[in-house]
């Protein structure tokens, strides 16, 4: 007894490398007297146990995921029954004459096909109006009751709004699916009941992905000892045979009994749903299980004389083989401050760690969900993302986004953009955009599937699917911008304009309407504000559209030179805009509107690169320009006070712009990797010319554009390569190259094998260090 309590302690104390030797030989010893004595007792009941154990979590999993689905149907059936629509629908009838019934059959119809859309199991409805003695099928359209396919079920069914009846495959006569019943109404007066039909085979599938073996057959079997499910198709609708079925009556059955049936003896385990009156069984043929425990002791006794040998080897040869992998971990750890620390508490210590950043990150990245939701639309927005890369986005963040022709763009726009800079700044600013991209999807979301985002500061996109074209819908879009500018002037009084862009079909095109809502913008200085502008306003305007068309052009040739630097050009455009506003307008306001709308755009681009105008200015520079009462006034002080306040801040920034500009480019390179990628399409989107940025990369990189872009994709490829199963095929698709052979030649070119080589080698260096 002393002798035990001095050992413990001096165990408890030894590293784990010594710890293992010793358990290693007490091992060589300990089963072989042990297994040869209890072979017979473990091996019986420890099989019984796994098997009740596997048994009882299979049933299980099968309940939760069959009761999961069932409790689907039943939730859609109580939406469906209690809508409004259906209610009245059931209560009025169906007529094609009558307005009220057409109009309450036309909403009927157009819910269910809703309910349909939204549901991800594909079902039919059948509301049948007892009044009426008609049925209205999603798949068959209108039938008088008795054409009713499941009219035998109807005539049986008895109204119960205490939960819906689940009638499974062959309960009926030519009954293949699935069917759900609820009445429709109240419990005083039944108008209607509503079937639904669904296919049971995602129902037979989760019983048929279960691999029992052993001649074992999973069941789920419902109050009346009707086979509801089976992995046996054709045993589905049948009745469960009456030994088992006695066995199901008993409130708690013990799993480990055996049920006689036929010349065999079966085990039989159930559980009971916790959602209806359905059991889910395993019936395993006991000799099976039996069968297993006699082999395995055979076995063991066959192989407990080799026991001790073999625990010997272990314990003298392989205890140090066996530390190995420790030790290697060991020696990649980061920051180990304790190196005389026993080995495995350094690794458990390491794995908190591990675990506690895993927190960290995934706490941070639920708060920044939003914020790459946003990010997400607005890339869209901008012409980032194409057909396929946003529909998986589009699936990973749940936008109600969808458009059977296409997708139309509403940007509205603050109008006293300085106003609303001067009147709320840092977070009050923050959070009046909040409200106000929240005030447009509110009052967005009833009528039209839609996203909003803020792309800036005083703007917010409303990105909308066209479900229907035409003057309908062009109306609605009208309303609800007017609704839209009323709400934001009675809540925030703010007014805003809003840009109506064409409807275009795919999302690619969200970025075309995109820009054209905000070239429609640019009009509101001609036409006034708080107003909502398409192109059909535009086309009534004829006048308007020429005149100012040209004098626009110029303003974004202007703003495009300013965001390049060329004062020079920028001059020069200013004096052609000058010469040309004597000819196209009349009257000083429309002459005003242009400047302020100048003005506006350099604003914007100050934004975008992270400045304000408020800082070049000591005064509203707006106001300032509504103050001009000339033409002449106009032109002096834009080319005496406006251009060369933008002038003296380019030559400030000029250095500094440059590395950022690359930045940002590089930044579009490895973010764009798998999209077409040229110097053209980086110059236009940064807003410099492409000689300008391919000097200015050059400098700051040491290498050109296009030898940049290859490193890039080069990189993106090997590391699929490794650590992915990926054909090389696709990995060619998916960086744009047009051939495998392309491809291929490029790769060796930059490695000096091919990518089918580049994978071979590196996997097998990988297995040679394991």
């Amino acid at each position: 007894m002393d002798m035990s309590r001095q050992l413990i302690p001096f165990f408890s104390k030894l590293p784990f490398q010594r710890k293992l030797l010793l358990s290693s030989i007490l091992l060589s010893v300990l089963p072989v007297l042990l297994l040869g004595s209890a072979a017979s007792y473990v091996a019986s009941s420890s099989i019984q146990k796994e098997v009740n154990a596997k048994h009882e979590a299979t049933l299980r999993q099968i309940e939760l995921q069959v009761d999961s689905m069932l409790k689907r149907f039943d939730y859609m059936t109580i939406q469906i029954a209690g809508d409004v629509t259906i209610e009245k629908s059931a209560r009025l009838g169906i007529s094609m004459d009558e307005p009220e019934k057409l109009e309450a059959t036309l909403d009927m119809v157009s819910t269910l096909r809703k309910y349909r859309t939204l549901s991800d199991v594909p079902f039919n409805a059948y509301l049948i109006y007892n009044k009426f003695n008609t049925v209205y099928s999603t798949s068959l359209g209108m039938l008088l009751t008795k054409d009713f396919p499941y009219y035998e079920a109807l005539r049986q069914y008895e109204p119960s709004f205490t939960g819906s009846l689940f009638l499974p495959s062959n309960t009926y006569p030519n009954q293949n699916d699935f069917l759900i019943v609820r009445p429709v109404g109240s419990s005083s007066t039944v108008d209607g009941i509503l079937f639904l039909e669904a296919d049971p085979t995602r129902l037979y599938e989760m019983l048929q992905s279960v691999d029992m073996g052993d001649g074992s057959q999973l069941l789920v079997v419902n109050g009346n000892g009707r086979i509801v499910l089976s992995q046996q198709m054709q045993e589905i609708g049948t009745t469960l045979p009456a030994p088992f079925a006695k066995r199901l009556e008993l409130k708690t059955p013990a799993s480990t009994e055996a049920v006689a049936y036929g010349d065999e003896r079966y085990n039989v385990s159930v559980h009971r749903s916790s959602f209806n009156d359905w059991a889910y069984v395993i019936i395993a043929p006991q000799d099976a299980l039996t069968a297993k425990a006699s082999l395995i002791r055979k076995v063991t006794w066959l192989i407990a004389g080799f026991l001790a040998l073999l625990w010997g080897l272990i314990a003298l040869f392989a205890s140090k083989r066996l530390y190995y992998p420790i030790r290697s971990l060991l020696l990649k750890l980061p920051g180990r401050t304790k190196p005389s620390q026993d080995g495995l508490q350094q690794l458990d210590a390491f794995m908190e760690q591990v675990m506690d950043t895993n927190k960290r990150l995934d706490s941070e990245l639920r708060e920044q969900a939003p914020q790459l939701r946003e990010n997400t639309l607005i890339k869209l927005l901008q012409g980032e993302w194409n057909e396929a890369e946003f529909a998986l986005k589009s699936q990973q963040y749940d936008f109600p986004l969808h458009g059977k022709n296409g997708f139309i763009v509403c940007l509205f726009e603050v109008d006293d953009l300085m106003e609303f800079r001067t009147s709320y700044k840092g977070k009050d600013r923050s959070l009046m955009m909040y409200a106000l991209t929240k005030l447009v999807e509110e009052v967005a979301a009833p009528q039209i599937a839609s996203v909003t985002v803020s792309p800036s500061l005083g703007k917010i996109a409303l990105i909308a699917g066209a479900d229907n074209v035409g003057e309908a819908f062009e109306s609605q879009i009208e309303q609800l911008t007017v609704r839209v500018r009323h709400q934001t002037k009675e809540l925030f009084r703010l007014t805003l304009t809003a840009g109506v862009s064409r409807i275009r079909p795919t999302y690619r095109g969200i970025h075309e309407s995109y820009l054209e809502a905000g070239d429609l913008l640019s009009f509101r200085h001609l036409l006034g504000r708080d107003l909502t502008i398409s192109h059909q306003a535009l086309e009534s305007k004829d006048t308007l559209k020429q005149s100012a068309r040209n004098l626009i052009k110029r303003q974004k040739t202007i703003v495009k030179r300013i965001a390049e630097g060329d004062m020079d050009s920028v001059y020069a455009e200013f004096d052609e805009m000058i010469r040309d506003i004597p000819h196209h307008l009349t009257g000083f306001k429309p002459v005003t509107g242009i400047f302020t709308n100048l003005v506006a755009e350099v604003d914007h681009l100050l934004e975008q690169l992270g400045f304000e105008l408020t800082s070049l200015f000591a005064y509203n520079v707006y106001a300032r320009v509504n103050e001009l009462e000339s033409l002449e006034q106009l032109q002096d002080w834009f080319i005496q006070e406006f251009f060369p306040a933008l002038l003296s801040h380019y030559e400030k920034r000029n250095v500094t712009n440059q590395t950022k500009i690359v930045q940002q480019v590089v930044s579009y390179i490895q973010q764009g990797a798998e999209g077409e990628l040229s110097l053209q399409e980086a110059s236009s989107r940064f807003g410099v010319s492409q000689s300008q940025l391919s000097r200015m990369f050059k400098d700051e990189m040491n290498v050109n554009f296009i030898d940049y872009c290859i490193e890039v994709r080069m990189s993106r490829a090997k590391e699929w390569l490794v650590h992915s199963d990926m054909p090389i095929k696709q990995i060619a698709e998916r960086l744009q190259y047009t051939t495998t052979q392309n491809f291929s030649r490029a790769f060796k070119q930059t490695t000096g094998m091919s990518p089918g080589q580049y994978r071979d080698s590196v996997r097998q260096r990988s297995d040679g260090f394991a």
